[in-house]
This record gives structure tokens, C-alpha cells and sequence, in this order.
């Protein structure tokens, strides 16, 4: 098995294959066993080659074991077109002697034929190899193995609570598994949440060629629809604005492709700038986390944190709070340059601080204007309420807006327009901290707008895999249900990095929706009882994945063994 890099006549571009020799009509050829891309330029090239060599050393582990015998059509071919150097000789032996007891052809009678099952067969066929890619088929028993992975598609394909999840496997998958088995197989697998988190990584890291060196870092946190308190379910700031709802608050890191790199859970009441050094410290001891650039948004900026960062000897890129610098220094950059070009970001400032750290600003016209719209926006919604009441935080639940009040006389609420023409000031500005001092403002800037990265993450969580409503009451049930979230969105992140990688790039929408069409009809003979398989045609993004992950599907019908 071999690595060929391929060119394009008339072009500069080239494509990466996975290749292997097979002797054909007393030659020996080479076969294509796994397309990984075509390059762009020598950069590109250069990650492709990486990454053939990552699936190579899959592609050998896979041969390794144990294969299925091939059906006699398929057999009898490929043992007349080609001879298969790496097949054992009694295996060969074996699969001929099967074979020669098979049918050449299957004759039925159309008319006797009755559709007993639609089975969905694309996301076992495409999440089940990536289910073994990160190893998850060793962490329980057999049998609960074989439900964690039954329970890992169906919230990829079909997010729902365990109850309704149990009859989505059973009528579109034909898998028939008791509620209370599932609920066994959660309380087992929290027990090996710090396994998962490794065998994660260790995918992470190999396609990122070791090196997982960037970390996008945020928090976001997951409410009940309960006020029941417990050591895990707690009352705190809450994104979501509900805050009369407990909550639990939850850490998440990625590279700057989105591959996860690892995630905690803390209680409802925890800070969110807390949550990072507990997460560096813990992954640090667990997994092979080296030298990286740590980026984060505003709300991890502080001087705690910060000085832990660079104890620990990480590089971090953070925005920065402008307002809540010391004044001198908020005059300076008030009156330095700002951007005129509404197609530029353009960076107008570069402050070297104490403790070798450096403070990139940097403005935009566009930015400006949207702030602008933003602020008038609010401060509309802000009028309105005025005169209807005298409690601020239920006349402006956001308080980004209270600030614009203020008291006058007996209770009397108006705006205040010096805070608003103060506020006007800083449109468009936006700043980012750094100990990078070797780093250029580019690199900078690069790595702190990657953090979109870790937002989309969080929706994907949050809405193409349904983390909330949690339906679980038990602090281990609630951290299973995050751990099999965390588990499926490894899964559905390392699609989309080979897909990506192959220039072939689907979104979570169309995976779901092609990949729920590629099924199978199951037809029974009214008089003989027996069964067939007939698959569907497959839809053309599907056909893209199946080529990506080089799982090849046969759409032969053939008798279905019982």
C-alpha cells in the first residue's frame, strides 16, 4: 500500500491517492484503493499527504482483521479479474466452498411479495466505520457496545429524548433495544468519560498531524425546565436569559478546523472565566496538549487568568475589554487613525504592554455602522418602556441598555445622551491582548476571527443535536446525555473535516437528509417466508460521503439471512 501523488495535464493542480498493487492478467497493476483530494497549491499539498498517511495506517489496521466473505457474484469476479495479494490462502479457500453453495440467481414471484420494513442504512453504514475510527467500539461490552452505537447514529440522524429515540431505532433502523437497556448502558459509559475524551483527541490529533495547536476556547450554558437545585444543577448568569431556570454550564475546545479537542461540565453557578484554567490544568494531565495558541473572547480577559496562561506557557490571542482600560490609554487610541475604506478591517494600532504583551486594535467602517444600528436599535426598544414602570431590570432585561438611564426627580427615568455620545466613540473598534510578541498582526488577527468556529459548535450542540431539552434529573444521567452529545458531534466534525479536506464540503442539513434516503426495503414471500434485501438508489451527496470514507455499498438485491 502506497502513497501516489498524481498530476493534472495542463494544470498545477494534483491529486493524492491511496493506492495498492494487484496482479491482473499476469501484470501487476496498481489499484486505487482511497481519492483523498486534489491539491490547490504546495501547502495544500502538503496536508493531503499528511492526511494519506494517517487513513494509510487505518487502511493496514482494517486489513488486519477480520473481513466478511464475499457474496459468490462478487467472489467469482474478483477471483477472475484480479488476485488479491493480502488475502490468507485457506480464507480463499474457505470463501470458494461457500460460495459454491450459493444461487446464481434468485427467482421469485413478484406477486407474493409484501414490503415488511424500510430500513434506514446510511448513517450505520457511514457513523458506524467513523464509530470505530475513534475506538468508542471498545469501551463497553459487546452488547452495550452495539446500543451506545445504535444511540450515537440516531441522535446524529434524529435528535430526541431516549423514549422517543427507542422508537425512532426501532421502526426506521430495525433495532428493537428496551428502554431500561439503554438507561444501563448511559450509567456505564459516564464512567468512562475521561476514555472518551482521549480516544477523541487522539483523532483530533492525528488528523491535525500532531499538531492540535490552536485551542478555541468558550463556555455556554444549558437550562432546565426546572428550579429543583442540586451539586450539579444550579441558578447562575445565563446566556439563554432564563434565569429563574437552574442551569449547568459547559466547556467546550476546539482546533481552528472544529475538531474537538475536549469539553467539561460544571454546576449551574460557576463564573465563566473560572471554567478555563480548571479545563487547561485537567486536559493538560489527561491529554498530550503541547505547545498551542489559546484564543478566547472577551469574557476570558482577566488579569487571573491571563497570568495563569502564561505560567502554564501558553500563547493566547483574547479580545479585549477597550473601555475597561486605564484612561490615558483609551485617549490614545481614541485619537489615533481610524479605517475610511468600508472593505478593509484595518489595524490602527499595535501597543506593546508591560509583561511582554502586546494590545492589537483595530477599526472598521462597517463595524461602526453596525454598532451604530445596534445601539439605535436598543435604544428605540429602551423608550418605549420608559414611563411604564421604575424597575430597571423589568423595563430593560438586557443590561448592556440599562446603562443608558438614568434617575431624575422622584423615580423619574430618561436617557442619558452623555453616555450615549460617550458609547458613540468606540464604534468600530475592536481590540485583542497577546503575549505572541514574535506573532505578526496578521497571524493575530487570523486566529482570533477562527472563534466563529467555536460559536457554530455550539449550535451544532445545541440545534442539530438537540443537547437540551434534557429530560435526565440524576447528575450522572445529565453528564451521560452531554457526554453522548459531545461523542456524536466528534463524529459528525470528523465527517466534515474529510469532506472538507477533499474539497467536497457538506453541511449538517444535507448529510442528515441524504443520508436518511440511502435505505433498503425488506420484501417477504407470502408463501415461502423468505426475505430480501432491496436497497434504494443513493443520493449524490451520499455517494460524495461513501467515496470520502472509501465504503463502497453495493445496490444488488439479494435474500436476507434471518
Amino acid at each position: 500500500m502506497f502513497i501516489r501523488i498524481k498530476s493534472t495535464p495542463n494544470s498545477p493542480r494534483k491529486s493524492v491517492q491511496i493506492c495498492e498493487g494487484i496482479r491482473k492478467d499476469g501484470k501487476v497493476r496498481q489499484r486505487v484503493l482511497r481519492h483523498i483530494g486534489v491539491a490547490k497549491d504546495e501547502h495544500h499539498l502538503t496536508e493531503l499527504k499528511k492526511l494519506a498517511e494517517a487513513i494509510k495506517l487505518q487502511l493496514i489496521e482494517e486489513q488486519k482483521g477480520p473481513f466478511l466473505l464475499p457474496t459468490k457474484q462478487l467472489f467469482t469476479q474478483l477471483h477472475a479479474d484480479e488476485q488479491v495479494t493480502h488475502l490468507p490462502t485457506n480464507l480463499v479457500e474457505k470463501a470458494t466452498e461457500v460460495c459454491a453453495e450459493l444461487p446464481e440467481s434468485l427467482t421469485v414471484d413478484l406477486c407474493k411479495l409484501r414490503e415488511k420494513q424500510r430500513l434506514v442504512e446510511g448513517f450505520h453504514d457511514v457513523f458506524g466505520k467513523i464509530f470505530r475510527q475513534f475506538g468508542f467500539h471498545h469501551l463497553l461490552s459487546k452488547k452495550q457496545n452495539e446500543i451506545l452505537e445504535d444511540i450515537l447514529l440516531a441522535r446524529i440522524a434524529m435528535p430526541a429524548s431516549k423514549l422517543r429515540t427507542q422508537g425512532i431505532l426501532s421502526t426506521d433502523f430495525g433495532r428493537d433495544i428496551p428502554l431500561e437497556r439503554i438507561y444501563r448502558m448511559m450509567d456505564v459509559l459516564v464512567l468512562q468519560k475521561e476514555d472518551v475524551q482521549k480516544r477523541v483527541f487522539a483523532v483530533t490529533e492525528k488528523l491535525c498531524f500532531q499538531e492540535a495547536n490552536l485551542l478555541l476556547f468558550d463556555v455556554t450554558t444549558l437550562y432546565f425546565e426546572s428550579t429543583d437545585a442540586d451539586e450539579l444543577r444550579n441558578f447562575g448568569f445565563s446566556k439563554d436569559q432564563k434565569f429563574h431556570m437552574t442551569q449547568v454550564v459547559l466547556a467546550l475546545a476546539t482546533t481552528g478546523d472544529g475538531l474537538p479537542i475536549g469539553y467539561r461540565l460544571f454546576p449551574g453557578n460557576t463564573a465563566e472565566i473560572s471554567t478555563l484554567l480548571t479545563c487547561i490544568d485537567e486536559w493538560r494531565k489527561t491529554l498530550s496538549i503541547g505547545k498551542v495558541v489559546f484564543v478566547g473572547d472577551r469574557g476570558m480577559m482577566s488579569e487571573k487568568n491571563l497570568q495563569a496562561l502564561e505560567q502554564a506557557g501558553v500563547t493566547y490571542v483574547v479580545g479585549s475589554k477597550l473601555r475597561k482600560l486605564p484612561k490615558p490609554m483609551q485617549e490614545q487610541i481614541l485619537q489615533g487613525p481610524r479605517q475610511t475604506d468600508e472593505s478593509k478591517d484595518q489595524v490602527v494600532q499595535d501597543i506593546h504592554l508591560e509583561n511582554c504583551r502586546r494590545l492589537v486594535v483595530s477599526h472598521s467602517l462597517t463595524r461602526a455602522v453596525k454598532d451604530k444600528k445596534d445601539r439605535e436599535r436598543g435604544i428605540t426598544k429602551v423608550h418605549k418602556r420608559i414611563g411604564k414602570g421604575k424597575n430597571l431590570k423589568q423595563l430593560v432585561p438586557n443590561y448592556g441598555y440599562q446603562k443608558f438611564l438614568k434617575t431624575e426627580g422622584e423615580g423619574k427615568l430618561l436617557m442619558d445622551e452623555e453616555k450615549i455620545l460617550e458609547e458613540e466613540k468606540w464604534d468600530g473598534f475592536h481590540g485583542v491582548i497577546t503575549n505572541g510578541v514574535d506573532m505578526t498582526v496578521t497571524e493575530l488577527l487570523g486566529h482570533y476571527r477562527r472563534l466563529w468556529v467555536i460559536e457554530e459548535s455550539f449550535r451544532i450542540q445545541k440545534h442539530n443535536l438537540s443537547v437540551r431539552p434534557i429530560y435526565h434529573f440524576k447528575s450522572e444521567r445529565i453528564e451521560a446525555h452531554i457526554l453522548l452529545c459531545y461523542m456524536a458531534f466528534a463524529m459528525i466534525r470528523c465527517l466534515e473535516f474529510y469532506m472538507e479536506k477533499q474539497q467536497e464540503p457538506v453541511t449538517i442539513e444535507e448529510m442528515q437528509h441524504d443520508l436518511w434516503r440511502v435505505q433498503a426495503s425488506i420484501l417477504k414471500d407470502e408463501e415461502t417466508g423468505r426475505q430480501y434485501r432491496v436497497p434504494s438508489q443513493m443520493p449524490q451527496k451520499a455517494k460524495k460521503i461513501y467515496q470520502a470514507l472509501g465504503i463502497e455499498r453495493s445496490l444488488q438485491p439479494h435474500e436476507r439471512v434471518i
